[in-house]
């Protein structure tokens, strides 16, 4: 064996005894030079290089729920970037569970999934009924993905009641009208699941921050009106098909999502998940709470205008995809303090919404002295105010 220095690489060259020079470039395309100067070249499949491919979903192990990690009933966002949505007369709870796939199972060590239960059941399904739970890529990250292939990989379980379930996972414009749904059967053993399809060619897709790139929707319910065609693009919004069980029928029925991955190519890695600092940052780009943990949490500081009026200026840690949605425990969840005296507020509203940050202004019944500082804190350990930019 001897190496060839060049300008741009370094060649390795491999005599195999049989007047032939074989060598690789780069890791990507292995060529031979045959001794009557023959030149072939085959192009390595690039999923089988080393080094980690990036997982498009963001905190796909589940370990962020900013909103809280006990049992909700309510649509919205679970962890924090799944969004729960229930069109049903039954009710179902989603929460954070510490039940995970083992590292023997997946190779990966989660510390949390995501679990559904059904706690009132809804066994006639309206025609518009779906229970799903639903991740919005934005149009710049999908713009890496628009027309290529891609496999989705996700590990899922159900309780006993429910075990050979069948449900879909459907992937969707940001307009509603392109759909693909894929079929999977859940038992009530930790499996992964792996879908490989080709991204849609037809219909409108969006590649801007502001827009919705791509839905990847879990469903486990789902009425006529959103019944489809299993592996196949459709100009049609589809949840699932008519093979898809009713998750409403038991309330002992249980599903558990963990390790979600999206993935260029036709293979799926093993999952990983980036430094917790680095998923921290990236869902801070999203939304952001402050409080929530512990009673006088500090939230910001700021200026008493008058007796009964003060403001803070809250400036966020990261800057957001966009101008956010403020909101807040209640009208009462923070108080101003100034020097030895603390004034409960009686409204909290917000102004000078930005990227960058919000003014929070607090009415008390009085106290305050004007023109001096103050400090914007909650009163209870479970107040809090947030920041939402997600879609």
């Amino acid at each position: 064996m001897s190496t060839i220095k060049s300008s741009s690489e370094d060649l390795t060259l491999n005599a195999d005894g049989s007047n032939e020079v074989k060598f690789q470039i780069n890791a990507v395309e292995k060529a031979s030079i045959s001794s009557a100067g023959a030149f072939t070249a085959t192009t390595i499949d690039a999923t089988k290089l080393t080094g980690e491919k990036r997982n498009y979903i963001i905190d796909g192990d589940f370990s962020q729920f900013p909103e809280g990690t006990g049992a909700t009933s309510d649509s919205g966002y679970t962890s924090a970037l799944f969004q729960s949505s229930h069109t049903t007369a039954g009710t179902i709870t989603t929460e954070r569970s510490t039940d995970v796939p083992t590292v023997a199972q997946s190779n990966h060590t989660s510390s949390y999934s995501k679990l559904s239960k059904c706690t009132g059941t809804d066994v006639s399904i309206a025609a518009g009924d779906t229970i799903s739970y639903r991740y919005y890529m934005t149009g710049s990250d999908f713009a890496h993905l628009h027309q290529q292939q891609v496999t989705l990989s996700f590990w899922h379980k159900t309780a006993a009641a429910n075990s050979g379930d069948t449900y879909a996972v459907t992937f969707m414009n940001g307009s509603f009208n392109r759909s693909y749904i894929h079929e999977y059967t859940s038992t009530s053993s930790w499996q992964q699941e792996t879908v490989t399809l080709t991204l849609d060619t037809s219909g409108t897709w969006l590649f801007t921050e502001a827009d919705v790139g791509l839905r990847i929707i879990f469903t486990y319910m789902s009425g006529t009106n959103y019944q489809g065609t299993a592996d196949a693009w459709s100009g049609n919004l589809h949840y699932a098909t008519s093979n898809t069980s009713n998750f409403m029928d038991n309330t002992s029925n249980e599903v558990y999502l963990s390790q979600v991955g999206l993935y260029l190519g036709s293979t799926a890695p093993t999952f990983s998940s980036p430094p917790i600092a680095t998923v921290k940052d990236q869902v801070a780009y999203y939304v952001q709470r402050y409080g929530g943990t512990v009673s006088n949490h500090d939230i910001c500081s700021g200026m008493a205008e008058n007796g009964t009026g003060a403001y803070g200026l809250l400036k966020f840690p990261k800057v957001m995809r966009a101008t956010p949605t403020m909101t807040r425990f209640d009208a009462t969840c923070l108080q101003a303090h100034q020097g030895v005296g603390v004034d409960n507020a009686t409204a909290i509203t917000f102004g000078n919404i930005s990227k960058q940050g919000a003014r929070i202004l607090v009415t008390v019944s009085s106290g305050l002295a004007g023109d001096g500082g103050v400090i914007l804190r909650t009163v209870d350990s479970g107040d809090w105010v947030q920041a939402d930019a997600r879609h």
